[in-house]
């Protein structure tokens, strides 16, 4: 997914005192979305599972694109998929919660 780069001016000091030049400069934006999931009890063997059922739920949700686009609305078919899946791997552990977070990153 392409983002529209980050942009930010600088202002460089002249020889003439008091008077600085502006410089536009850019730099890579980077977004990184999270899947946060609250659960009570986590025995070793749950990372897989909450792997697998994570990749599962990204593709139901509409894929990278839609959870980074619009995170409020991937979340339901996100959280729906990611709770069935786990569910059926592992049916004893208790989820509390999913989230989805995500966080732009200006690369300077």
């Amino acid at each position: 997914m392409n983002l529209t780069p980050c942009s930010k001016t600088e202002w460089t000091p002249t020889s003439i005192p008091g008077i600085s030049t502006p410089t536009l400069k850019f730099a890579e934006q980077r977004l990184y979305a999270y899947a946060v999931i609250d659960c009570a009890d986590l025995p070793a063997n749950v990372h897989q599972a909450i792997n697998d059922c994570a990749v599962a739920s990204v593709a139901a949700a509409g894929g990278v694109g839609a959870i980074t686009a619009n995170p409020g609305a991937a979340l339901a078919a996100f959280k729906t998929t990611f709770l069935a899946c786990f569910s059926a791997k592992f049916a004893t552990i208790a989820i509390n919660d999913v989230h989805l977070d995500t966080q732009a990153v200006c690369m300077w």
